[in-house]
C-alpha cells in the first residue's frame, strides 16, 4: 500500500505541464528494489548508482530533453560540490519520503511516532511483517502499543496482547522469536515489558529464567508455607497479574501440554518437588505433624510432583488405617473428589490414582462402622440400603487401580483391600447371613422369592399392555444400583427399586428357570432343570414356554435386539405383550478362567448396554413398561483362596459338585456347611459353605463364583421402569451467589455460591465458570470452575466456596465491575452478573492491600 501511495504521489507531480525531472533521493534504500514496480506511464526511470554521474547529466540534458523521468538514487543527496548534478536538481521537483512515513499516514499513526517509528526501520521492511500488523487492528496508537503489535506480529500472534506473547515465547520456538525481536531491535523492549506487565528483571534475562518465575510465582500463591529460602529470588512481585496469566494458560486445552512440558523441565532444573518432599521428611523426622504438612501443599498445581506426595501420604494412612486423618479438614476421600475435579490442573493425569484412594478409603471406612445385625431383616434392609455400597466401592477400586500405568506404589493398599473385603467383610456378613437363615426364615421371610417373579410383576399385563424385561445374568444388586441411579438422572424414565430372594442353588440354569411363568418348576441331581414338564435351557425351549402362555409373547437375545435397526425393532417386538430379552455380559466373562478377572470390566458395561437398550426402545418403539433383574449375583475376590482356606466335603455323598454348592440326596452336617432343602429339588439337598469360601473342587475359575447362599449371591435386583416416549421438560441446575458484600476490598478474595436445586431427571447438572470483567467486558481474572451436579437433599451440601484473583491494576472508585457466571460449554452465555464495587486503596509489589 505504501508503494501505491508512492505511486499516486509521483503520478499527481509528473501530470503537471512543467513537470519534467523529479529527484529522489531514498538515504536509507527502503525502496531500491520496488522502485522498478512503479506505474509511471510515460515517465522513464532513471537510477543513479553513485557512479554514472557524468552520464546521467548527458543524457538528462543532451541525449533526451523530452521525456520525463524519476531519477532514483539509494543513497542521501551528497553535498553541492559532491553532486554533478546540484545545478539539475535545483530547478527540478525533489520528492522525499520513507517507509515509516507511509506506514503511519496508511495505517493512521499519529506523525508524532514517527521518530519511535523510525527505530524499527527493518520491520517496514518487510511487507508481509506490515500486513500482519495492520491486521491486529490495534485501537489505540502510543509507544507501547505500537511495540506490543510489532512483537505479536514476530512472534506469531494474531492479537495485540502482550500476554498472548509472552505465552508463545514460553510455550514455542523462542529461539525463532528471539532472533526475530533481535532482527527488528525489539529485545530490550521485549524485556521492559516483562518487568512492567509481570514485575521481572533481570541482569541477563532469558526466557528459561521468566518461566521459572512465572511458575513458582503461581506456586506461592497457593502454597501455605513459604516456598523454599533457596527459591524466593524468583518470586515476582506482581503476583497476581502473574498468577491469572498462568491460570489462564493451564486452563487452555490447546496448551495444557505444552505447559506440562515445560513445567517438568523446569523442576528438572529447580528441584523444587524435591526440595518440598524434603522439607516433609524433615518436619515428620522432627516428629511434626506431617498432615499439617501436607495441608500447606493441597491447594497448590503447579507441579505433578506435588499430587505424588499428596498421594504417598494418603497411602501411607490407609496403609496405617488411620481413617480420621485429613487434609484441611477434608476426609481422605473428600480431598481425592478435590483433587480430581477440574479445578486443578493434573486432575486427569491423576484421576485414576486419586479415585484408587478414594474408593479404597471409602471400603475401608464402611467396613470398621459395619455393625451386622442378628435379625435377618434389618441385615437384608441394611444390605440394601448401605452395605450393597461395600461392593461397589470394591469394584469402582478395581476399576480405577487396573488403569494406573505403574501401580506398584499401590500394591500394599490393595493387600490390605483385599484382605478386608475377602476376609472380614464377605466372611462376617455372609456368616452372618448364614447362621441366621435357617430353612424355616427362609420359607417366611417377607422378601419377593425368585420363583414367583411372573406371577408377582408381569402376570398383570397379560393380554394388556406391552412389557419388557431385561434378564442379565449376574446382574447383582449393587451393579442394579448404579444403573438404577442413572435411570433417575434419564428425563423419560422413572424407576422404581427392588429385590427378591434368589433360588438356590443360584446359578443360571435355576434362576433364568425361576423368571418364567410355570406352575412346577423341578431341579434334579445333575441339575437338569424343568418348568410344568419342559427344558428351559435355551433361547427356543424359553420362548417357547413364554408364548404357551400367550402366543404375543416372545423370548429375544440382548445382542439381537441391540444390534437391530428400527424397522427390525419393530418387526421384533411390534405387537407383543411380554418380551423377554436376556443379556449376558457379566456371566459370560466371569464364568471362564481366562477372562474371570475382567468382570468389573462386564459390569460396567453391562450398565451402559441396558441403559442404551432402554433409550433405544423407547425411542424405536412404545415401551412404557420395563423390568430389569438378573437370575443370580456374584461373588468376586481379586485373590485367590490357597488350598488351606477351601472347605472340604464329602465327595462319596455327591450328586453334583460345583465350587459354591454341592446336591446330596442326604443333609451333610459338618464343620463349615450348611443344607438346605428346597421344594423344588425332589428331596434332595443343596449344601453350601457357611462363609464366602469355596469347596475344594477341581478345575479353575476361583475369583468368580457363584451359587451359594451370600447377600452378593441370592439378592437379585429388580427395577421397574416407567417412560415416557414424548419429550420431557428439563431445565438446569442454577447457581446464585450467597456472599451478601457487593465490595471487594483485596485482590484475593473469597465467595460463596449454592447450586439452587438438586441434579434429577428433569433438573440436569451443568458446568459454570465465574470471572470478573470491567463495564466494558475486559476479563480481570482467571476463570473459576464449578460443576453443579450434586444430587444432595441438604442446600447445605450443594455449596462452592471459591477463590479469586483479580489482576494488579488501577480499580476507579465508581467505577462499575461485574462477577459473572457463564456456561462452561459456551461462554456467552451468562447464566448470573452481579454488579460489584472494587475498592482496593493500596497495593504493595505483591498485590497485598
Amino acid at each position: 500500500m505504501d508503494l501505491q501511495n508512492i505511486q499516486d504521489q509521483l503520478n499527481t507531480e509528473f501530470a503537471k505541464s512543467d513537470t519534467r525531472i523529479i529527484f529522489w533521493f531514498d538515504d536509507k534504500g527502503e525502496y531500491e528494489d520496488e522502485v522498478s514496480e512503479l506505474q509511471l506511464g510515460d515517465v522513464k526511470l532513471h537510477i543513479l548508482d553513485g557512479l554514472n554521474w557524468f552520464y546521467s547529466k548527458y543524457l538528462l540534458n543532451e541525449a533526451d530533453t523530452e521525456s520525463k523521468y524519476l531519477v532514483y538514487a539509494a543513497f542521501a543527496k551528497p553535498s553541492d560540490a559532491k553532486n554533478p548534478l546540484a545545478d539539475m536538481y535545483y530547478y527540478s521537483i525533489h520528492y522525499y519520503t520513507d517507509r515509516v512515513s507511509q506506514m503511519s499516514q496508511e495505517i493512521g499513526i499519529d506523525n508524532r511516532f514517527k521518530e519511535h517509528l523510525s527505530q524499527y526501520g527493518n520491520f517496514w521492511k518487510n511487507k508481509h511483517r506490515i500486513e500482519k500488523f495492520k491486521e491486529l487492528g490495534i485501537d489505540y496508537y502510543n509507544a507501547q502499543t505500537i511495540d506490543i503489535g510489532l512483537i505479536a506480529v514476530l512472534t506469531d500472534v494474531k492479537t495485540p496482547n502482550f500476554e498472548e506473547a509472552v505465552k508463545q515465547m514460553m510455550l514455542g520456538d523462542s529461539g525463532k522469536y528471539f532472533k526475530a525481536l533481535a532482527d527488528n531491535g525489539l529485545t530490550d523492549k521485549f524485556w521492559e515489558l516483562c518487568e512492567k506487565f509481570f514485575g521481572y528483571k533481570s541482569e541477563k534475562p532469558n526466557i528459561d529464567d521468566l518461566s521459572a518465575c512465572m511458575i513458582l510465582t503461581y506456586a506461592s500463591s497457593t502454597l501455605k508455607s513459604a516456598v523454599p529460602e533457596t527459591m524466593r529470588s524468583y518470586i515476582l512481585k506482581k503476583r497476581n497479574d502473574v498468577v491469572i496469566f498462568i491460570r489462564n494458560i493451564m486452563d487452555n486445552v490447546n496448551y495444557q501440554d505444552a505447559y506440562d512440558k515445560l513445567v517438568e523441565r523446569i523442576d528438572k532444573s529447580l528441584h523444587f518437588v524435591a526440595k518440598i518432599q524434603g522439607g516433609l521428611k524433615k518436619d515428620v523426622e522432627n516428629k511434626k505433624d506431617s498432615s499439617l504438612q501436607v495441608s500447606d501443599i493441597f491447594a497448590c498445581d503447579a507441579f505433578a510432583g506435588l499430587d505424588d506426595i499428596i498421594i504417598d501420604w494418603a497411602l501411607e494412612q490407609l496403609n496405617d488405617e488411620i481413617l480420621d486423618a485429613q487434609i484441611d479438614g477434608l476426609s481422605i476421600a473428600k480431598a481425592a473428589d478435590q483433587r480430581i475435579s477440574k479445578a486443578y490442573h493434573y486432575s486427569d493425569r491423576y484421576k485414576n490414582e486419586y479415585t484408587t484412594i478414594k474408593y479404597a478409603y471409602l471400603m475401608m471406612k464402611s467396613i470398621s462402622l459395619m455393625e451386622l445385625s442378628s435379625d435377618i431383616k434389618s441385615l437384608a434392609a441394611n444390605y440394601q440400603k448401605e452395605y450393597y455400597l461395600i461392593d461397589s466401592y470394591y469394584r469402582w477400586f478395581y476399576n480405577a487401580y487396573d488403569q494406573i500405568e505403574d501401580n506398584t506404589k499401590f500394591s500394599d493398599i490393595r493387600q490390605k483391600i483385599e484382605n478386608t473385603y475377602a476376609n472380614i467383610y464377605l466372611q462376617k456378613i455372609t456368616s452372618k447371613w448364614n447362621e441366621n437363615f435357617t430353612n424355616e426364615l427362609m420359607n417366611t421371610i417377607d422378601l419377593p422369592k425368585q420363583e414367583d417373579f411372573y406371577k408377582h410383576y408381569i402376570r398383570g399385563y397379560d393380554g394388556k399392555q406391552r412389557v419388557i424385561v431385561i434378564i442379565s445374568d449376574a446382574f447383582r444388586y449393587e451393579c442394579a444400583k448404579e444403573l438404577f441411579g442413572r435411570l433417575e438422572l434419564d428425563e423419560k424414565c422413572t424407576p422404581k427399586m427392588e429385590c427378591m430372594l434368589s433360588c438356590l442353588p443360584s446359578v443360571t440354569s435355576v434362576g433364568m428357570a425361576s423368571l418364567l411363568p410355570h406352575k412346577d418348576m423341578q431341579v434334579d441331581g445333575c441339575m437338569n432343570v424343568t418348568v410344568d414338564g419342559q427344558g428351559c435351557a435355551g433361547m427356543e425351549q424359553r420362548d417357547k414356554i413364554l408364548k404357551s402362555y400367550n402366543e404375543n409373547n416372545v423370548a429375544l437375545s440382548f445382542d439381537e435386539v441391540a444390534n437391530a435397526n428400527q424397522a427390525r425393532i419393530r418387526e421384533l417386538i411390534q405387537g407383543r405383550n411380554i418380551v423377554y430379552i436376556y443379556h449376558n455380559q457379566v456371566d459370560a466373562r466371569g464364568d471362564k478362567p481366562a477372562s474371570e478377572n475382567e468382570v468389573f470390566n462386564a459390569c460396567a458395561e453391562a450398565i451402559e448396554e441396558i441403559h442404551k437398550l432402554v433409550r433405544k426402545l423407547t425411542i424405536y418403539v412404545s415401551a412404557p413398561k420395563f423390568f430389569i433383574t438378573a437370575d443370580h449375583g456374584f461373588i468376586y475376590k481379586r485373590d485367590r483362596l490357597q488350598e488351606f482356606d477351601k472347605v472340604a466335603y464329602p465327595k462319596d455323598k455327591c450328586l453334583y459338585t460345583n465350587k459354591r454348592f454341592i446336591i446330596t440326596e442326604d443333609a451333610v452336617n459338618e464343620h463349615g456347611i450348611m443344607a438346605r432343602t428346597m421344594p423344588y429339588l425332589s428331596e434332595l439337598y443343596v449344601d453350601i459353605p457357611v462363609g464366602a469360601d469355596i469347596f475344594k473342587v477341581s478345575g479353575g475359575g476361583q475369583n468368580y463364583v457363584h451359587g451359594g447362599t451370600s447377600l452378593q449371591e441370592m439378592i437379585v435386583p429388580i427395577i421397574e421402569l416407567t417412560t415416557n416416549t414424548r419429550g420431557v421438560a428439563y431445565n438446569y441446575v442454577d447457581v446464585v451467589l450467597t456472599s451478601v458484600t457487593r465490595k471487594v476490598t483485596n485482590l484475593i478474595t473469597y465467595f460463596d455460591f449454592i447450586q439452587t436445586e438438586k441434579v434429577t431427571d428433569t433438573m440436569k447438572a451443568r458446568s459454570i465458570v465465574a470471572y470478573f470483567t470491567t463495564e466494558d467486558g475486559e476479563k480481570i481474572s482467571f476463570d473459576v470452575p464449578m460443576i453443579a451436579n450434586s444430587r444432595e437433599d441438604a442446600p447445605e451440601k450443594r455449596t462452592f466456596h471459591e477463590k479469586f484473583t483479580l489482576k494488579s491494576r488501577e480499580y476507579k472508585y465508581g467505577d462499575k465491575y461485574y462477577l459473572v457466571l457463564a456456561d462452561a460449554s459456551d461462554e456467552k452465555n451468562i447464566l448470573q452478573q452481579y454488579e460489584f464495587m472494587i475498592d482496593i486503596a493500596f497495593m504493595d509489589d505483591f498485590g497485598r492491600v
